[in-house]
């Protein structure tokens, strides 16, 4: 299961690192408002995702890029049950002299898994915080519980 979080997390970053790649050091926002589903042969799978991303760019020429976002995945099962995961990101990086100077990510995962009488429920957390070339701190924290 840890490995499954894990992997989410990495994922969900990755969201977020594509999403400041992508918007443009100007001076205004990128919205992401996407849904849609899609059938395989185990369960339809229906995605969920709303991101802003804001590049502000100042006289001096630093960069800020805040992105703030949920990303909702959810699987029904054709045998029965459904597993649904959702994210919420929020990133912030300031670019000085082109470097990152400070950067700042905090990222809250729930998922949650049913099947006939079983019941899991799972929470992710992690605040990480970067500044003047080294980590200023960083918290991880995993719970669940069987309901």
């Amino acid at each position: 299961m840890r490995t499954v979080l894990a992997v989410a997390a990495l994922a969900a970053t990755a969201l977020v690192f594509a999403a400041v790649a992508g918007a443009a050091p100007g001076n205004g926002a990128q919205v992401v408002k996407d849904a849609g589903c899609y059938q395989t042969p185990f369960a339809k799978v229906c995605v969920v995702e709303k991101t802003t991303t804001n590049a502000t760019s100042t006289p001096s020429g630093n960069v800020n890029y805040v992105t703030n976002g949920t990303v909702e995945r959810t699987m029904t099962f054709v045998f029965g049950g459904s597993y649904t995961v959702s994210d919420t990101i929020h990133s912030h990086h300031l670019e000085k002299q082109g470097a990152i100077f400070e950067e700042s990510d905090h990222y809250l995962e729930q998922s949650e898994y049913l099947s006939g009488t079983y019941h899991l429920l799972c929470t992710e957390a992690f605040d990480l915080h970067w500044a003047n070339g080294a980590s200023q701190f960083g918290n991880y924290d995993v719970q669940c519980t069987v309901l």
